[in-house]
């Protein structure tokens, strides 16, 4: 079960947005995938079932004990979605507390088809137990930040500053993707090349500004399918691509 689990550590930066456009990479790359919405905000929906009416979501699924399987719907781009679903503050609550006791990779694993299947899972901002639940099941814990100053203060503390430190061996990966970098400002600029020069191999790539990205979400649409020659869309196809590869190596180990 190649899992990717998608956080930040904090709101804002477009973990949400690049979750979806690398959902649909990786899908066009011949792999099965299905995205789930651990985010109470509901919004991975937006990006890959613009047209897909508001159905039983993970989050109701926990609170009245169905399968998330029943969740599951499938947009134009074949990426099978598991939305969080529209929920009450108590079942919100209620889900928080139930997935630190259920067999969460049981739960993960029925909404598969195959043991090739790659699921990505994208998490509330910030960090909690549920997050480190997922975390832990992760083949690659993917960190999305801005080239900002904002992001990068916070790298040092956030998950005990693991993007900081060697990687341990057979402890799940963790990489980081630079969002938004603009070379025309300075500040974003001087931080996407002191990364490049001092990552250790923990950013697995960048994601120019463009407003491709903001243009396609506003029709529903991934920048991947809406303006495939756009620099994000190309710098995303990258990203993916190392990802899957990672994957493969992971699973033939």
């Amino acid at each position: 079960m190649p899992l990717i689990a998608v956080a930040s550590p904090k709101g804002g930066v477009g973990k949400t947005t690049l979750a979806a456009n690398l959902a649909v990479s990786l899908q066009r790359l011949g792999r099965q995938v299905t995205a789930v919405d651990f985010d109470s905000q509901n919004a991975l929906r937006f990006h890959l079932l613009p047209d897909g009416p508001a159905t039983l979501g993970i989050a109701r699924c926990v609170a009245i004990g169905r399968s998330w399987r029943e969740t599951l719907q499938v947009g134009e781009s074949g990426v099978r979605v598991a939305p969080y679903g529209d929920s009450t503050a108590a079942e919100r609550l209620h889900m928080k507390e139930a997935l630190l006791e259920q067999p969460l990779a049981e739960l993960l694993s029925e909404l598969l088809d195959s043991d090739d299947d790659i699921l990505i899972a994208d998490t509330a901002p910030g960090e909690g137990r549920l997050q480190a639940r997922l975390e832990g099941l992760a083949d690659i814990n993917l960190v999305v930040l801005l080239a900002d100053a904002g992001s990068m203060s916070l790298v040092p503390g956030f998950r005990d500053g693991l993007l900081l430190t060697p990687a341990h061996a057979g402890a799940p990966e963790t990489l980081a993707i630079l969002n938004q970098v603009d070379p025309r400002r300075r500040l974003s600029r001087d931080i996407s090349e002191f990364i490049a020069g001092h990552h250790g191999g923990r950013f697995v790539g960048a994601v120019h500004y463009d407003e491709a990205l903001a243009e396609a979400a506003a029709h529903g649409k991934t920048v991947v399918e809406a303006a495939p020659e756009s620099l994000a869309a190309r710098d995303i196809r990258d990203i993916a691509s190392r990802l899957e590869a990672r994957l493969r190596v992971s699973q033939e180990a």
